[in-house]
């Protein structure tokens, strides 16, 4: 099967702004702020930070749609770029595909199957 490329809509273009990534000194001392004085635990911090905020990012989404195109019409997985933020959207998009996919109205299963199943 032949691969179809996602695109984002304008909408979801709308919605994404590229993610700045705050560097490690401030990651430690916002921890050490919240955590009175502690200084363990920040990359926890900064991972925990990183996941809630990626769902803005464009690579990101654009990966996660990739992920689940590639999952529907069958392709195996495949890391193709060297942004992260990318690589961990398509993952998630390749392996949560069935289970998003149960969680979705009719009119998008549809819709989705149009554009990128059945082309």
């Amino acid at each position: 099967m032949t691969r179809v490329m996602f695109q984002l809509t304008e909408r979801q273009l709308r919605k994404c702004s590229p993610l700045e990534i705050p560097s490690d000194e401030w990651f430690r001392s916002e921890w050490k702020r919240r955590h009175g004085g502690k200084e363990t635990g920040w990359g926890m911090g900064k991972r925990d930070w990183l996941l809630v905020n990626l769902k803005n990012d464009p690579e990101y989404q654009r990966g996660l749609g990739q992920g689940r195109v590639d999952k529907a019409r069958g392709l195996d997985y495949s890391e193709e770029r060297t942004d992260s933020a990318y690589n961990l959207g398509y993952y998630r998009g390749y392996t949560g595909y069935e289970s998003n996919r149960r969680g979705w109205d009719a009119v998008t299963q549809e819709r989705f199957d149009a554009e990128y199943v059945n082309c």
